[in-house]
């Protein structure tokens, strides 16, 4: 596992005092470093121990509790006993091997994160670990992305545009993913004490990546420009006069804490406001210190210089936009808008016209209707639906006709289960195929086999016609061929 996770980047063998290195081996080419730790305590104040070989990761993989999955070009000790290590920063990187989301909750279950991975980035997770307060989800590459100095680093900033977009798509249906953590910082250190999924098929190329981000970008810029038409002014505008800047600069009662966005988020987040508006790092300096002794908990001096020195050490731009309503999300008002916070600019604005103002709903929106309905069905814990066509017509307000042509596109493009009833009793069942896999997935591989066998009786289904179903929503969703989860004998 270890080699699919680190992809050549450090020695098969430990340098000095290899048990298991054959007397005629050379290492062909230099190789990184890794960088583990022993306990979440221990990583706290980095005292960690500088890695570069497998051999030497295999010896001590029954302790290890952190490591960084992804490879640098060498690491080093602050003292003299060797206790503290650095060199795990971004332009020290060698080679980026996986994306890590954070997940501080556990609302969601592992099969609802698969979904949700399924559902916002059409890529299956590599692994999920669960940790006490939340699960960790990789996403390893097929081959390295490699970063060198040649190209500015650029290698970096396309794969955190990459990680941002991963992070941003799953947080519309997970709770508790950490946005503004380190994108290629430390994670957790998969075990057999920890794995909940594994599949080490589950690996997609960088290149796949960044045109799944590139679309993601064009999407967002497309949706937007369907809202509305703007002429900016063009007057500049700084951080530092919007008005998120001084509420958050102004609250005394910010604490750190365990999964939240706390102190050293918002020193950071206002450190780069003055940053990106032109002021001096002495000037910003002298204000952070200020707002730290004003905090009810306020941070060393030493923290706050390394926070306003990383602010200004020309690896970022300005403060992000989404970062910043969720710091006043948690911290000024949980419903506060972005237009609360905001300079909004001024300019000739055209709106699309409103749906209940339009003449026609396309069958587009009618579609997004109906598989909103089934998700609020889903979720009050039925798994399925049965309805006259009435009933159905008078909560997503379709004609008949539209209806039908509707049921039949839908389950021509694998997205619904459906079956007409006729005569007395008769009706509609109705079921997202979404929500069966969702079913699936929580389900033991014994109960499976039951759940199988009754869908297949209750749609009137072959075991052809299940198994082709769902083998066309994995092969457009997830890109994988591992069906093992629908192999049982279902009759």
């Amino acid at each position: 596992m270890l080699q699919i996770f680190l992809k050549n980047g450090l020695r098969s063998y430990k340098f000095k005092n290899s048990q298991l290195k054959p007397l005629s081996f050379v290492e062909e080419e230099k190789k990184g470093s890794i960088f583990i730790y022993y306990s979440k305590e221990a990583l706290a104040v980095s005292r960690g121990v500088v890695i570069t070989s497998i051999e030497a990761i295999e010896e001590q993989a029954d302790v290890i509790t952190h490591w960084t999955p992804n490879v640098y070009r060498y690491g080093e000790y602050t003292d003299e006993k060797r206790l503290v290590v650095k060199g795990h920063f971004e332009k020290n990187l060698r080679q980026i091997n996986t994306f890590v989301v954070d997940i501080d909750s556990k609302e969601n279950h592992q099969g609802e994160i698969i979904l949700a991975c399924i559902d916002q980035l059409g890529f299956m997770p590599t692994l999920i670990l669960e940790s006490d307060f939340g699960y960790q989800v990789y996403f390893v590459l097929s081959t390295p992305a490699y970063v060198t100095n040649k190209s500015n680093f650029k290698v970096i900033d396309v794969a955190k545009r990459i990680s941002m977009a991963i992070r941003s798509q799953l947080a519309k249906q997970l709770v508790g993913v950490d946005i503004g953590c380190n994108h290629f910082g430390i994670a957790r250190f998969p075990n057999k004490r920890n794995i909940v999924f594994y599949e080490s098929e589950n690996r997609y190329s960088f290149s796949e990546w960044i045109n799944w981000s590139m679309k993601q970008a064009v999407d967002q810029k497309i949706e937007a420009k369907a809202k509305l038409v703007v002429f900016p002014e063009k007057k500049e505008y700084r951080q530092v006069d919007e008005p998120w800047f001084y509420l958050l600069l102004r609250k005394a009662d910010i604490i750190g804490g365990e999964g939240r966005l706390g102190r050293n988020n918002v020193i950071f987040t206002l450190s780069l406001a003055y940053f990106s508006s032109g002021y001096s790092q002495e000037t910003c300096a002298y204000n952070m210190f200020e707002f730290n002794e004003r905090l009810k908990e306020p941070l060393s001096e030493k923290e706050v210089e390394t926070i306003v020195k990383s602010a200004y050490s020309s690896n970022y731009q300005a403060a992000r936009r989404d970062f910043i309503l969720e710091l006043c999300q948690e911290w000024i008002a949980s419903d506060i808008q972005e237009k609360e916070l905001f300079i909004q600019r001024r300019g000739w604005w055209k709106f699309k016209k409103p749906r209940n103002q339009r003449k026609y709903n396309h069958q587009q929106e009618w579609k997004t209707d109906l598989m909103s309905y089934l998700n609020q069905v889903e979720a009050q814990g039925q798994g399925y639906i049965e309805s006259t066509r009435k009933e159905l017509q008078e909560k997503i307000g379709i004609p008949t006709r539209s209806l039908d042509r509707l049921l039949k596109d839908l389950k021509k493009e694998n997205k619904v289960f459906y079956r007409s009833k006729r005569g007395k009793g008769g009706g509609i069942l109705l079921m997202s195929v979404r929500t069966f896999l969702k079913q699936c997935l929580r389900r033991t591989r014994e109960k499976q086999q039951a759940y199988l066998s009754h869908l297949k009786d209750l749609f009137s289904l072959t075991k052809k016609e299940l198994g082709m179903i769902v083998a066309l929503f994995l092969e457009e969703h997830c890109r994988s061929e591992q069906l093992n989860l629908f192999e049982a004998d279902i009759g």
